[in-house]
């Protein structure tokens, strides 16, 4: 397995712990909402979404 392979396994392995922390991100929930393990890649893979999320959170647009 060449290096890129290997980079793509890798990123499409966690690849749904990253989107759950990117949706939560997004919706303002915080580090505590984890819903894995302390400590384990997925649980990492889940902040680095929660954070890129962060970025793009949704706010709430009200009429006048």
């Amino acid at each position: 397995m060449s290096d890129d392979e290997h980079k793509v396994a890798r990123s499409t392995r966690y690849a749904e712990a990253y989107s759950k922390g990117y949706h939560a991100g997004r919706r303002g929930r915080t580090g505590a909402d984890n819903p894995y393990k302390n400590d384990s890649r997925e649980a990492r893979a889940w902040i680095v979404g929660l954070f890129e999320g962060r970025m793009c959170q949704l706010t709430v647009v009200r009429s006048v």
